[in-house]
């Protein structure tokens, strides 16, 4: 097989683990509302049920700089493959947890520490294999995001809909597909060395990248207002379809876990992809333009933000998330590249892992801070404060703009 063959051959294996691993990710959250009916016996509440998610996030951020340093070490092929063998099995697992501890076990646990192995060394190894194919390759790959997402939540949501216990089969399902999917990986995979090919020479440690990114105070500020962008983000997807089947009248496990992720997704998506290619085109004399519409986005996510928490009717809820998405996407499109505006090249690697880290640390709170508030208050309390994180994350970057932005700018 020539190398053109094959790097496209590798783009499909990686897709479909990104598809399984972006997929299983939102199984939980699908199918919250029966695995709550389900786990009331044991006298479950919200915030435990949120714990979940909480844990997951935490464990996924902690891990996440380790894998993409275990991918250089170790080889891409071997982590790619045993993080997806690892996530499949907790998401099997999950299947039979009988209760939230063993939930957060398989759930939390086993599928965070697999999952944070699958896109570091993807995107290595689609750098490696893509070179005058690679913004097509990677446009493809990030494809299974919203696919994965969209069409796994309706499988999961109409498993659950389905009775009492169905929605284990869900779980069990994608996770056999994912331990075949390894195998699979495994022996169609050429093998993939270790550091010392060459191909990482020129990457900067983690400890001297983060001393690269303290030195910034304009990075510094762009890594906690991501934080506080992950807080709203993990909260928002674990809990809207719950939301939405307390909320309004008969909107079912299955209808609430689809249009729970597909008009914010399908919202990004569109405006990510437009501003994305507005700011490249009429930015070229504006240096600050990126983290202005960071700052943008962060403002425009608000008003949809409350609009979903307040909505009367399932259709104006609906109307609300799509425009959340909307607005979502103008901050996805400048999240990354105005970090980069601010960071050396051979930094920005192990900079994207740290941030990614610390925001995921930060968001891990929300899951179980929204399922404590729906406890004590009500789940449209809970969506309501979510406006409050994207107003923090635009104040962050304030001074960002203001004082640091001139000086951090590296001109490359």
């Amino acid at each position: 097989m020539s190398r053109f063959d094959y790097k496209w051959r590798v783009l499909g294996f990686l897709f479909v683990a990104f598809f399984l691993e972006l997929g299983s990710r939102q199984l939980y959250g699908a199918a919250l509302p029966q695995i709550r009916s389900e786990f009331l016996r044991f006298g479950v509440t919200d915030a435990q049920l949120g714990m979940v998610g909480s844990v997951f996030g935490a464990v996924f951020g902690l891990a996440l700089v380790v894998s993409g340093l275990a991918a250089d070490l170790l080889g891409r092929k071997r982590v790619l493959v045993a993080g997806t063998l690892l996530f499949s099995v907790g998401i099997l697992g999950s299947g039979f947890a009988r209760g939230i501890g063993a939930m957060m076990v398989f759930y939390g646990v086993l599928n965070a520490l697999g999952q944070c192995c699958v896109a570091p060394a993807s995107y290595a190894l689609i750098s490696k294999y893509h070179k005058e194919t690679r913004s097509t390759a990677m446009a493809v790959f990030q494809s299974a995001v919203y696919s994965g997402i969209i069409l796994s939540s309706l499988f999961g949501g109409l498993m659950a809909e389905r009775g009492e216990g169905v929605w284990r089969w869900a779980f069990w399902l994608m996770g056999a597909a994912g331990i075949i999917w390894a195998a699979v990986m495994q022996f169609g995979m050429r093998p993939e060395p270790a550091a010392g090919g060459g191909d990482v020479k020129d990457e900067a440690s983690i400890k001297e990248a983060f001393r690269a990114l303290l030195g910034k105070p304009t990075a510094v500020l762009i890594a906690v207002a991501f934080g506080f962008f992950m807080y709203a983000n993990l909260g928002l997807r674990l809990w809207t379809p719950m939301f939405l089947t307390r909320s309004f009248e008969g909107v079912g496990t299955a209808k609430a876990a689809l249009h729970g992720v597909l008009w914010v997704n399908g919202g990004s998506f569109i405006s990510c992809m437009i501003v994305a290619k507005a700011v490249d085109r009429f930015g070229a004399g504006r240096p600050r333009i990126r983290l202005e519409v960071s700052a943008l986005g962060f403002l425009l996510c608000i008003a949809p933000m409350i609009w979903v928490s307040q909505a009367q009717c399932f259709g104006s809820c609906c109307a609300a998330l799509g425009t959340l998405g909307l607005a979502i996407g103008v901050y996805d499109a400048a999240h990354y590249p105005a970090m980069f505006d601010c960071i050396a090249p051979r930094y920005r690697s192990a900079a994207t892992g740290i941030t990614g880290c610390m925001a995921f640390v930060m968001g891990s709170f929300a899951p179980a801070v929204l399922g404590w508030m729906g406890d004590v208050m009500s789940m449209r309390a809970a969506f309501a404060s979510l406006g409050a994180f994207y107003l923090a994350g635009a104040a962050v970057l304030l001074p960002a703009l203001i004082w640091f932005f001139k000086k951090d700018r590296v001109r490359d």
